[in-house]
């Protein structure tokens, strides 16, 4: 019964994706019974009859509603301009706080479709399910009378991309934005610097997009593969997300994969000298030995530049600074780091790690925001507000100290991995919360696909990586 579920889901996926023409069974009339919600909701009860949707069905609402409701008329194909037209028989919107923030209400009668939710985000979500339920085919179309109750098991349903091994345009973040929306996914989390590339402006220090953006040119890359956000252009994202639901999270990665930083000033890493070639990940080291010196403040002062700016342009609450694969070589032979360690009394290179992230955090609590690394921010202790992106374990340890964490395995939700090492099954079958108690399952976030870009690095590659396995993550 699984497969012949999955069989389903991935037909309706291929179809939106690719057409948004899922087929019905004559005309513009959905077959309800066999029809599919994704995902599906909490509590649904089919009945009898339907409620035919026309371009000149009316939506009314609350006038904070109205750009909810727009973006809603246009995905269902209504042309009548909002609250206008007969309020006899029409889709009507409204919030109450009472509700899951997330969470929604559908009654679909023959004469009216009433969507209460508790926030612009239930309202939006509810929508997306009258949309699953008109079938696609354009309008008319007949929605079947339904009472649906809903609300998300977790409040991070996410997926990211990587920007920095290969850039994504803007307009393919908008048609991801999309595409994960209508699923009711709400984090985009963007994976903004790293080896390959600086993706995002800092005006105060703008060597970081002039130089730091740009593969070295002895490697031929296309130019569509390079290249950084302005911070218009990513408001611009921001807000246009934010219309459907969907958070965007920075990611600035430190102290490792940091060589498009130590191009650009080289003082900061531990030896002073830095090769001056940024490099596409199959033409150098997978991890490099070179990562920001832990015992300069020069170091410091940069990333508090960066933080500054990136606060101003991002709203989310919070702020990823990567932590993972950072060799210490370079920290066990540099005068600098060696220093630091004695001076504030650190056992090794692993609590030097420790206080590097304590110290990062508590300038982004300064700023009114959370910080989130990867697992190996736990190396050396964990920060004490931090929240931490389990891809190699640290969930139960982080959970038994009462820290939030987001899951998002190997194992399971690395979807820049072949199909053979992770099915669309595999990817359903994760619990984010199994063999954790009661307690410490309060303290799991959500969880998150990630999509690494170096190997598909085209759209329609990226694509066929994510879908449909990533609506296991809905």
């Amino acid at each position: 019964m699984k497969r012949i579920y999955l069989l389903l889901l991935s037909a309706l996926l291929v179809a939106f994706t690719y057409s948004c023409n899922p087929g019905t069974n004559g005309g513009n009339k959905v077959d309800f019974t066999a029809y599919p919600l994704i995902p599906k909701p909490v509590q649904i009860i089919y009945s009898h009859g339907h409620f035919n949707i026309t371009e000149n069905t009316g939506i009314f609402c609350p006038e904070k509603l109205e750009k909810t409701a727009t973006i809603a008329a246009e995905q269902l194909g209504i042309k009548q301009p909002v609250n206008t037209g007969r309020k006899k028989k029409g889709i009507f919107l409204e919030t109450d706080t009472s509700l899951n923030i997330e969470g929604y209400n559908l009654k679909v009668g023959r004469r009216k479709i009433e969507i209460t939710g508790g926030s612009d985000a239930g309202v939006f979500y509810a929508l997306q399910t009258l949309h699953q339920l008109s079938g696609f085919e354009g309008l008319p179309s007949d929605v079947p009378v339904v009472s649906i109750s809903d609300y998300p098991r977790f409040s991070w349903r996410g997926l990211m991309l990587d920007c920095s091994r290969t850039f994504q345009s803007p307009e393919y973040l908008k048609k991801t934005i999309d595409r994960i929306a209508y699923y009711k996914m709400n984090v985009l989390h963007l994976h903004l610097t790293d080896d390959q590339g600086w993706r995002i402006e800092i005006k105060s220090h703008p060597e970081l997009t002039e130089k730091g953006s740009k593969f070295h040119p002895e490697y031929n890359e296309p130019e569509r593969h390079q290249g950084f956000y302005s911070r218009e252009e990513m408001k611009d994202i921001i807000r246009y997300a934010g219309s459907k639901g969907i958070t965007i999270v920075p990611e600035i990665e430190m102290p490792g994969h940091s060589t498009a930083v130590l191009v650009c000033y080289p003082e900061l890493s531990c030896t002073g000298k830095m090769d001056d070639k940024i490099f596409p990940f199959f033409k150098g080291p997978g991890v490099t030995p070179d990562i920001l010196c832990a015992g300069n403040e020069e170091t410091f002062t940069l990333i508090e530049d960066v933080i500054d700016e990136i606060v101003e342009v991002f709203p989310s609450e919070f702020i990823h600074i990567g932590g993972d694969e950072a060799p210490k070589v370079r920290w066990e032979k540099c005068p600098k780091c060696q220093k630091r360690i004695r001076d504030e009394g650190l056992i090794d290179e692993k609590e030097l790690q420790s206080y590097f992230i304590s110290r990062v955090e508590k300038y982004i609590n300064s700023k009114g925001r959370r910080l989130i690394g990867w697992s190996e921010i736990i190396e050396g202790g964990l920060a004490p507000n931090a929240a931490v992106m389990d891809w190699i374990g640290g969930a139960k340890e982080a959970t038994e100290k009462g820290q939030d964490v987001v899951m998002s395995p190997t194992s399971h939700c690395y979807f820049d991995y072949p199909y053979t090492s992770i099915n669309s099954e595999r990817a359903y079958g994760f619990d984010p919360v199994k063999d954790l108690s009661e307690e410490q399952s309060e303290h799991i976030l959500g969880l998150q696909a990630n999509f690494w870009s170096h190997i598909d690095r085209e759209p329609e590659l990226v694509d066929k990586q994510l879908f449909p396995r990533l609506l296991s993550i809905a």
